[in-house]
């Protein structure tokens, strides 16, 4: 099920028209994923007396709707304050002949990466077993699962809330998910819940949020298990589904469960930008064309996304702008079939340096010079997104991200980071596979050599290593948390290191300007990495 964070109204019917469509069909249990009715994840919604009061009074109107043959589990928070805590739980609500008849709350609170769940909720004082219809069924919810013995060298966790079910003497496993997507995520799931399910003979039912809330994303493909550890049942991915599972029909095994690092990135990306327009309301989208790969990645993604005819692409060439890349824009914005427009702003670059002069004189042209071009055009593009109500998005790879190589308000000026979590080389990937059957970004913006084109003859390499180096680098050295020495062990190039590493490190009050990023790897900038911007830790 995709939500809305908050909605609880809109929310609140799609559950109970899905829950009598399923009871229509006989099913026995109708599940639904973690936090369902609020959204994951509400944040400080949470704290709001209102919001909290409203969706109490939602569950149990849910509940009302279920009659005596077929429940309902879904996701939600309950309160009841014990003067100790927050008072606060993300629980599990099974509805059943009218009313609510089992909650069980989480018990295990991550709090690394993206998430933040102990400054809201408190743990689970107990778990227990539910019976109905003959079954005893053990209800967790998303990291209660994540930590299971058989299957982690290292958990996070002293209890192990699921195997306290089993202990309980559970015959069927029912867990609800919020667990974002990033590359290899859903190969682990599957692989790690086919452990829990066969060394405890016991089917599983795993049942995963999809949607994109903002910065994250959820892919779906809630999977279901039998006793054997047979993955049986998986649900569809960047799409809502509706499917039954029956504990006891025997089905083939699904074994492929993850496309390759090209294909899931473009579907993810895709859906995060459709996601983010439908929920917030924007009905188009603009954003600069430079002639540049990536550029050309962020509009066909868009494209993609919402229709050619819904995207705005604007050419800002400046005296640097080179004719093949203006030439190439065109080629690329008649390829999707977006409308472009150009705004030279050679005019508006020299009228600023003349206001300049008596600030710069006797010194030497720079950054700052630069980069009023890269400013100039953020200018351009806001004041489109306002007059006409645009969103913008921003076209900055992981890379560039990364060492700060972009312009602040300049060409950060966005409400979404699209490629922000792609590094360089991998946007030269996608890129490839989009033209797999035909050539719809333009070849010469692939081969070209990537430029800024803020000065004459300018590369990227002029201030960055060559980017399969450098990406190399920040993999190691933000997904692995390796340091100087390990990272110079793997890649060599001890003064390309420790130079990249102190750029990482310089710019990070740049990040903290950006606009989300959409996250398709497990450590992508923004909510889940938190680094100090005033800081003196060197190596």
């Amino acid at each position: 099920m995709d939500n809305v964070i908050g909605d609880v109204e809109n929310n609140k019917k799609k559950i109970i028209s899905l829950y009598e469509r399923a009871a229509a069909e006989k099913a026995d249990i109708v599940i639904f994923p973690e936090l369902a009715l609020v959204g994951y994840t509400p944040q400080d919604l949470i704290e709001k007396a209102a919001f909290r009061k409203k969706v109490d009074e939602i569950n149990k109107e849910i509940a009302s709707h279920t009659n005596s043959e077929t429940a309902i589990l879904f996701g939600s928070i309950t309160e009841r304050d014990d003067n100790i805590g927050t008072g606060v739980f993300n629980s599990a609500i099974l509805g059943l002949n009218g009313k609510i008849a089992f909650v069980q709350d989480k018990t295990l609170l991550p709090n690394y990466d993206v998430f933040y769940e102990r400054r809201y909720f408190e743990s689970a004082k107990k778990v227990n077993i539910f019976e109905f219809k003959g079954e005893k069924l053990g209800i967790s919810i998303c990291e209660d699962i994540w930590n299971d013995g058989d299957y982690w060298k290292h958990r996070l966790y002293e209890v192990d809330p699921v195997q306290e079910l089993i202990n309980q003497g559970a015959t069927l496993l029912l867990n609800i998910s919020a667990s974002p997507y990033g590359y290899g995520r859903r190969s682990e799931r599957k692989d790690m819940l086919s452990t829990l399910t066969k060394t405890n003979n016991l089917p599983l039912a795993y049942v995963c949020t999809v949607g994109a809330q903002t910065d994250l994303i959820f892919d779906g493909a809630s999977m279901c298990f039998d006793g054997g550890g047979n993955l049986v049942r998986m649900g569809k991915t960047y799409s809502e589904d509706y499917f039954i599972f029956d504990t006891k029909e025997s089905y083939a095994p699904i074994e492929d469960v993850e496309k390759p690092l090209e294909e899931e990135v473009h579907e993810a990306l895709i859906y995060g930008i459709r996601e983010y327009v439908e929920k917030t309301g924007f009905k188009h989208i603009v954003l600069g064309l430079s002639g540049g790969i990536d550029s050309a990645m962020v509009a066909y993604l868009a494209a993609k996304a919402v229709g050619s005819k819904n995207v705005t692409a604007v050419l800002l060439p400046s005296k640097y702008s080179s004719k093949g890349s203006i030439d190439d824009s065109i080629k690329l914005a008649e390829n999707l079939g977006i409308e472009y427009k150009t705004l030279p702003i050679e005019d508006g670059v020299e009228t600023i340096n003349k206001s300049l002069e008596p600030f710069f004189k006797g010194t030497q042209p720079n950054v700052a010079e630069e980069n009023i071009q890269a400013r100039l055009r953020g200018l351009y593009l806001m004041a489109l997104s306002n007059k006409f109500g645009w969103l913008l998005l921003t076209t900055g790879n992981k890379s560039e991200i990364a060492v700060g190589y972009a312009t602040l308000y300049g060409d950060t000026c966005g409400a979404l980071a699209v490629i922000g979590d792609v590094y360089k080389t991998q946007v030269y990937k996608l890129a490839k596979f989009i033209n797999r059957e035909e050539e719809i970004i333009p070849n010469e913006i692939i081969v070209k050599k990537p430029s800024a084109e803020l000065r004459p003859n300018q590369t990227d390499q002029d201030s960055l290593p060559e980017y399969e180096t450098l990406d190399a680098i920040l993999k190691l050295y933000l997904e692995k948390n390796k340091e100087f020495e390990e990272i110079v062990e793997e890649v060599g190039h001890p003064e390309v290191v420790k130079k990249v590493l102190r750029m990482v490190d310089l710019n990070e009050y740049k990040r903290y300007q950006i606009a989300p990023v959409l996250r398709v790897t497990r450590k992508a900038f923004g909510y889940g990495r938190r680094f100090p911007i005033v800081q003196g830790w060197r190596r």
